[in-house]
């Protein structure tokens, strides 16, 4: 699976990056390999890729979201362990939460939102096909440790 968080921060690109590894480390359980600096995060479940400075169309990224996003994590979850690694990612984007509290906005196959949060709210797409209906269950939803409503989002 291929999908993208598109985030909105006021972190530099170093401190992101740090961040976002350390969240990795704990969430993961084992070994968390970084390469280019920081740019791209890898383990048993998915690969990471961290971008703020060459963001591909961003400004039809923050037309299209009603966001000034700045930092994009692409990421490609392995299908041998795609239950599992979903469970850890988003683990991942509720400690992201917790820790320093950004808005974002999780895409797959480069437009279907999945869930958006702003505002203090993680708003859930209700409009999602089979497939993501399964693997975007209420378990998997409550790993974000934040309040969420269902709407409509445009894809």
């Amino acid at each position: 699976m291929d999908c993208t968080l598109f985030l909105v921060t006021e972190l530099d690109e170093e401190t992101l990056k740090r961040k976002i590894y350390n969240i990795m480390c704990e969430a993961v359980e084992d070994k968390v390999t970084n390469y280019e600096n920081f740019s791209r995060l890898s383990c048993k479940y998915f690969t990471l890729d961290i971008e703020t400075e060459d963001i591909i169309s961003l400004d039809f990224l923050k037309e299209e979201y009603g966001m000034e996003i700045n930092a994009e994590i692409g990421i490609q979850l392995f299908g041998k362990s795609f239950e599992e690694g979903l469970e850890v990612l988003f683990k991942i984007f509720g400690n992201i939460l917790k820790e320093f509290n950004p808005d974002m906005v999780f895409v797959e196959n480069g437009t279907d939102q999945l869930f958006r949060k702003e505002n203090d709210t993680v708003i859930i797409n209700k409009k999602l096909d089979q497939y993501q209906e399964k693997y975007l269950s209420n378990e998997i939803i409550s790993l974000l440790k934040f309040p969420y409503i269902y709407q409509d989002l445009s894809n």
